[in-house]
């Protein structure tokens, strides 16, 4: 071991037994990461709604949001590389081995969209089958980045959430709640997007076309209050999420 690892070593035990880390939060992580590195790298993984579809040059997606505010840290420097897959469900993933290339980048912090909005449609997956999926996922991250940190969430609210897409046994909002009680009896962490921007819509007047660039992607506006959102949930203590 070099006189570097060594020292790098040392400062991941001293932060695993700090007070800190029993009660810390993203931000605290990334702080700890560019202290012990020089940087954060991140990776945000879901389907179009993480790669961007609707996003502008003015008005980008919540990723590259994320970087630029946690970049705007005097104490923080990250690199965000977006991982979002268009049109993919979690089988998708898995099955076009679209988590390999996460592994590979052996990020410090994984954001994973959980890709409901596919899952939902045609065919719609089943919640055993999703469920299952996203075990799958998150045993493969544990085993192989033992020491990532690892943040699901859902997505935005769409035109759909209180409609029963043909074949399907469930509608769109009730996929979500489904898939979030289950990722929080898990006691992984979660940021609920999709019900945090539904809170803020509703709180406002606000309706959910008026986020949408069609009758699913976040436009410009959509995807700034999707970070607005998740940008409170920052400094909340991820055992807390």
């Amino acid at each position: 071991m070099t006189e570097n690892n060594q020292k790098q070593a040392e400062m991941t035990v001293n932060y695993v037994n700090s007070n800190i880390y029993q009660r810390e939060s993203i931000l605290d992580r990334a702080r700890f990461v560019t202290q012990r590195d020089g940087e954060m790298d991140i990776v945000v993984l879901g389907s179009s709604v993480t790669k961007g579809l609707g996003a502008t040059e003015s008005q980008p997606v919540w990723g590259e949001l994320l970087e630029q505010y946690l970049n705007a840290h005097n104490e923080i420097a990250v690199n965000v590389q977006n991982h979002g897959h268009s049109g993919y469900s979690t089988s998708d993933l898995i099955k076009n081995n679209k988590i390999v290339p996460v592994i590979e980048e052996e990020p410090d912090l994984i954001i994973f969209e959980l890709c409901l909005i596919n899952n939902n449609r045609y065919p719609q997956n089943t919640l055993v089958q999703t469920k299952a999926d996203i075990q799958w996922i998150m045993e493969a991250f544990a085993r192989e980045l033992p020491g990532t940190l690892v943040v699901f969430t859902t997505a935005n609210p769409t035109i759909y959430n209180d409609v029963l897409l043909a074949d399907g046994k469930i509608t769109y909002d009730q996929y979500n709640k489904e898939i979030a009680t289950f990722i929080t009896e898990q006691n992984w962490p979660l940021i609920d997007v999709y019900q945090l921007m539904m809170m803020e819509l509703d709180q406002h007047n606000r309706v959910v076309v008026e986020t949408l660039e069609d009758h699913v992607h976040p436009n410009g506006n959509g995807y700034q209050l999707w970070f607005d959102v998740m940008v409170e949930k920052l400094n909340v203590p991820v055992s807390g999420l």
